[in-house]
């Protein structure tokens, strides 16, 4: 604002003109009367002599270039009926061009603050009209500052500030109230609501899309906070509670980031503000009118700017309709004035322009710099993918974000996000520009490092348009680290080509890309392995992990994959499974991989059919020095026979890496027959890994029994998986197998650490040992150094429990039991509990001096206890549809079948009773494993400090 020289009240005249006044207004009807206008006040008299008499000579009164400073003599004859009104008093003024009439000047004002407004309009002499208003504007924004402000220290504008204090309205103590550099921190005005009106609305017969609230035709306060505008009648604060409570239900608020237009000509004080809905388009348009309509226009642009500060070339602008001066781009204010507001109040923000709730995103997980979304909702059965608004809020909060370096959607569908949706009034809601959207958040976000976007199904397109932004964000200092694109659809060629582009740009920077399951077809997977190699500014990439599984159609040139490869002297894990196509053996080189050193440490080729070829290279490779740093080598699903596989364990034992996990599933280890000999020479021989998985593997039962037999004169063997096996039979191991899976792990020679039983049930195929796998447990009992154990899903019941219980209670190494799924009742659950105290409990008694106080993990067997309160509470809702039978029954017979059906009646109450105790039990016994659980944990950790503290005691010493 300009500054002003300052002048006592009526000190100084501005203009002055006679004026006919039309009806409604405070004169005579058709009077005509000379106006007066000071620097505080609208002055009346009857004639311009009047005025002359009081004021002197007249003839820069009708100027609207000059003004007449007036003595204090002059000041003092005005009298109180010559005064028309404040200046102070005045909200607005803005013009009427009534039809055929000359233009009015209507002039809203209140006579007090918690009256209603008033409408004074006049109709000067046409060519003194523009100058009235020109004048009339200028006395209010320059000589009475307070008009149409709501000012600091009045009871009105506190209470405000404490009614709205969510919104954070409020101005530094140390700033002026019209400084527009200070106007993003918050500030609230008077105007006169004129009229609203809702586009996008159809008009009804031909009538008027205008929309009736309460506020329209009256004086409001405008508020501009935080993230909200707020209209508020303008009396609330000043009357009465009661007053205030009726008041407050008219109370209208848009968000800061739903203001679309602003549209302000300056030849009055008439602006409109354009509020966007969420609702099918529509837009509201509100027209106000205040003398102070520049500061409110410049407060709501200050403030959506600084919103969108951190939005550099991301969220469109407000349109603006207004002069040149006013239309002006707003500078950042003052970070005296301006909170960082982060990602937080950026989604706040954005829910608020949406109308969403901000709880939707309540798992939202950050971690310093990382950001990881989860589903929405409260319960696993509740959570679900977001809604097309949901994503699109959040999407639009994570553009040009200054905070995040890691950003992950791992395992949130898109999928639905894409398709048009048909309403039920027959419009179609189109879905997410999901492209535009990626590339926009790419792009915005150079500081950007980890991307997970884990199978989130997103499209073909949307997987080109990430790779469009990583190519372009390069220029801008994107430099990606991390790019998993797994379980998304990338099927067609120009997209992962421009992906390929991409890649290319950051192969000096990139240490982990995943495209597995991405449907790539045709030359897809050599394009983006040849993408490592094209930059020539790049010697050898940092890739650390490459994952191309499962896309099937895709036809692998060997020859891109051996010069990848060569220039990979830091890549560790290599996951080539579900990859059956390839353009000739052998797949893999042997000097190549010896070509990483020692960095490789993790090489899967599941699935894929390893000719004759490729084999010698492995084998070869498994000799070499290189081979020393590999963690994991899966082979699962390569149709190996026993005699291959066989040659795999012996080289890799020859190799001494005692380190490494063969993981050999699914392989034709037996075919239905005998195991070779010469694999059964190698599980005798304790040349091999020390773990070794066969999970789902089909075996004969004497090729399964040779198995048990070889490996219990197997003194390296440290884990063994054989999860899910099944017998070419199609039934469950014998007794006599079972019972040599347990000398297997009893015998002096076994060093046995973990061992993975779990059983797999399909509809079509049932793969597990079997409730017969209860017998080896005596033999698990006498293990020196099995420490885990899971046999879950094999049905032993509580014959198997009773068994496993007298195992734990002589066994002295086993930390870790899983046994869910296996139909044990409470008896089988009370075995296991009584084998944590010595001589049994009240249910099961013993006379045994042993128990177990090593396990320190039992993991709640939460299938077998659903089951059995299931069962117990169906039995309970029988016996009450029962009861309700028998009452009937018992209320319609007299003599011995009363006594009978009284008898029956008190039956089925007992028996659901016991139901109902038999579920408090069961509760109480798996409470009672976890505590002897803990104790024994609580034990073990003392034991462990102990030996610590002695430890350091010698060392000291």
């Amino acid at each position: 604002m300009p500054g002003q020289e300052q002048h006592s009240p009526d000190s100084l005249i501005l203009f002055g003109g006679t004026a006919a006044h039309s009806e409604g207004s405070l004169f005579r009807k058709d009077a005509k009367e000379f106006l007066l206008l000071t620097n505080s006040s609208l002055l009346k008299y009857k004639s311009m002599e009047k005025a002359v008499k009081v004021f002197g000579n007249q003839s820069v009164w009708s100027s609207s270039s000059g003004q007449q400073q007036l003595t204090s003599q002059q000041t003092s004859l005005i009298a109180k009926e010559h005064r028309l009104l404040a200046l102070n008093a005045i909200v607005g003024v803005y013009v009427h061009h009534p039809t055929g009439s000359d233009m009015q000047i209507h002039i809203e004002y209140l006579a007090s603050i918690s009256s209603q407004p008033t409408s004074m309009h006049f109709t000067p002499a046409p060519d003194q009209a523009e100058a009235w208003l020109s004048q009339l504007r200028q006395g209010c924004n320059n000589h009475a500052s307070q008009a149409g402000l709501i000012s600091k220290g009045t009871r009105q504008r506190q209470w405000i500030v404490e009614k709205l204090q969510d919104d954070h309205i409020a101005l530094p103590s140390n700033v002026a109230e019209n400084d527009p550099t200070a106007l993003t921190a918050g500030g609230m005005w008077r105007a006169y609501f004129k009229s609203q009106k809702i586009k996008g609305v159809p008009s009804q017969d031909g009538g008027s899309s205008e929309s009736k609230v309460p506020l329209e035709g009256k004086v409001i306060a405008i508020v501009v906070g935080k993230s909200f505008i707020h209209l508020l009648p303008h009396n609330l604060g000043n009357g009465s509670v009661k007053e205030d409570m009726k008041d407050e239900r008219a109370i209208l608020q848009y968000p800061i980031l739903t203001t679309k237009a602003i549209q302000y000509y300056e030849k009055d004080d008439t602006f409109s503000l354009t509020f966007g809905t969420s609702l099918r388009q529509r837009s509201v348009v509100m027209t106000f009118v205040s003398a102070r309509a520049r500061e409110i226009i410049v407060a709501i642009r200050a403030r959506v700017e600084s919103l969108r500060w951190l939005y550099p070339q991301g969220r469109k602008g407000i349109e603006l309709a207004m002069s040149e001066l006013l239309s002006r781009p707003i500078p950042v204010p003052s970070k005296d004035y301006l909170i960082d507001h982060g990602f937080e109040d950026l989604l706040r923000a954005e829910c608020y322009a949406m109308n969403i709730d901000r709880r939707i995103y309540s798992n939202l997980k950050i971690e310093g710099f990382s950001l990881h979304v989860g589903k929405t909702g409260d319960t696993a059965d509740t959570k679900r993918d977001y809604s097309v608004d949901e994503m699109k809020c959040l999407l639009r909060a994570l553009r040009f974000n200054t905070t995040f370096k890691e950003i992950s959607f791992h395992n949130i569908s898109f999928a639905n996000l894409q398709k048009p949706k048909t309403l039920r009034d027959g419009t179609t809601r189109y879905g997410l520009r999901l492209d535009k959207e990626f590339y926009e958040l790419v792009m915005g976000n150079p500081q950007l490092r980890v991307l997970d976007l884990h199978n989130c199904n997103l499209d073909t397109n949307t997987i080109g348009s990430i790779g469009r932004a990583i190519r372009d964000g390069f220029s801008v200092g994107l430099r990606l680290e991390l790019l998993d694109l797994f379980g998304n659809n990338a099927s067609d060629g120009a997209d992962v080509m421009t992906l390929a582009k991409g890649i290319v740009k950051h192969a000096g920077t990139l240490h982990t890309l995943n495209v597995g399951n991405c449907q790539i077809t045709g030359d897809g997977i050599n394009q983006i392995m040849h993408a490592f190699v094209a930059n020539v500014d790049v010697a050898s990439h940092t890739l650390e992990m490459l994952s191309i599984e499962g896309n099937s159609e895709s036809k692998v040139n060997s020859f891109i994959l051996d010069m990848f490869l060569k220039h990979s002297m830091k890549l560790q894990r290599l996951i080539l499974s579900g990859m059956p196509l390839w353009s000739k053996s052998p797949i893999l080189m042997a000097e190549t991989l010896n070509h990483h050193g020692s960095s490789l440490t993790c090489l899967d080729l599941s699935g894929m059919a390893l000719h004759p070829a490729t084999l010698d290279q492995i084998l070869v490779w498994i000799s070499t020095p290189s081979f020393q740093s590999m963690e994991i080598l899966k082979i699962e699903g390569c149709g190996l026979d026993g005699s291959q596989f066989g040659s795999i364990l012996e080289a890799v034992g020859q190799s001494r890496n005692a380190k490494v996990e063969i993981i050999a599933g699914k392989n034709l280890v037996s075919d239905g027959a005998d195991l070779p000999e010469s694999l059964v020479n190698v599980l005798a021989s304790s040349d091999t890994p020390t773990s070794l998985g066969l999970r789902q593997t089909c075996w004969s039962e004497q090729a399964l029994r040779q198995l048990f037999i070889s490996l219990s004169q197997n003194w390296t063997l440290k884990k063994l998986d054989l999860c899910a096996v099944s017998l070419a039979s199609n039934r469950d191991p014998d007794v006599e197998t079972c019972k040599l899976l347990g000398q297997m792990v009893s015998v002096q020679s076994s060093r046995l650490e973990e061992l993975f039983l779990q059983g797999e049930e399909t509809v079509d195929l049932t793969s597990r040992m079997g409730r017969n796998l209860w017998r080896s447990f005596q033999g698990i009992g006498q293990s020196r150094y099995l420490t885990r154990l899971d046999v879950r899903r094999n049905r032993f019941r509580d014959e198997g429990a009773h068994a496993l219980a007298e195992a734990l209670r002589v066994n002295q190494s086993l930390n870790w039991l899983d046994m869910d799924e296996n139909d044990v009742t409470l008896e089988g659950f009370n075995a296991i509990l009584s084998a944590f105290h010595q001589g049994g409990t009240e249910h099961v008694p013993t006379s045994s001096q042993y128990y177990n106080n090593t396990l320190c993990h039992f993991e709640p067997p939460v299938k077998d206890v659903e089951s059995q309160i299931s069962q117990m509470k169906e039995s309970m809702l029988e016996t009450y549809k029962t009861e309700q039978e028998t009452r009937f029954l018992l209320s319609n017979s007299t003599g011995k079948d009363s006594r009978e059906w009284k008898e029956r009646l008190a039956q089925i109450i007992r028996t659901r009773n016991l139901s109902s105790e038999a579920i408090a039990r069961i509760e109480r016994t798996i409470k009672g494993i976890a505590t002897a659980t803990e104790r024994n944990k609580a034990a073990m950790d003392a034991v462990l400090r102990d030996r610590e503290r002695r430890r350091e005691l010698e060392q000291q010493a």
